[in-house]
Formats: C-alpha cells, structure tokens, sequence
C-alpha cells in the first residue's frame, strides 16, 4: 500500500570554504580532515531536522490537510519553523 506523502525537511548549512585547498587532493592526512569536518556539519544538519521533524505539530497529513480547510484560502501555507 503506498504511503501517503510527507513533509520534506531540508536545511542549507554554512558553506565549507574549499578554495585555495588544492593541495588537500594530495595530502591524505589533510584531505581525511577536510572530510571529518564536512561528515560533522552534516550529520550535525541531519540531527537537527530529525529533531524538527519530530516536534513538528503538522508532521502528519491529515493535520496539514485541516489546517488548510480551516484557513481563510486553500492555498494558505501550512506554518513551518526557521532554523
């Protein structure tokens, strides 16, 4: 049975400056750390949307589905949270 659709979650972080870090490509020890830290920001980023995700009062469809019937237009946005 297909599951009906949820919300998406998604969060753009800060950009991880690379330019200038040519020389990383050769050096694995650096290029290992240039890695870590991106792997940190981005699992830090997944924690926290799960995290969202989870308090998320209009997380389930039927409840976005009320909340628009009950709004003043169909088309009204169903409120979400900033970062």
């Amino acid at each position: 049975m297909p599951k009906i659709p949820g919300r998406f979650y998604y969060l753009f972080g800060k950009p991880i400056k690379t330019k200038g870090l040519e020389k990383i490509l050769n050096d694995k020890d650096m290029s290992q750390a240039l890695y870590a830290q991106v792997k940190r920001v981005v699992e830090t980023n997944i924690a926290y949307l799960i995290k969202r995700r989870d308090e998320d009062p209009y997380r389930s469809f039927v409840k976005r589905v009320v909340f628009q019937a009950k709004t003043s237009t169909p088309w009204d946005k169903v409120p979400t949270f900033d970062p």
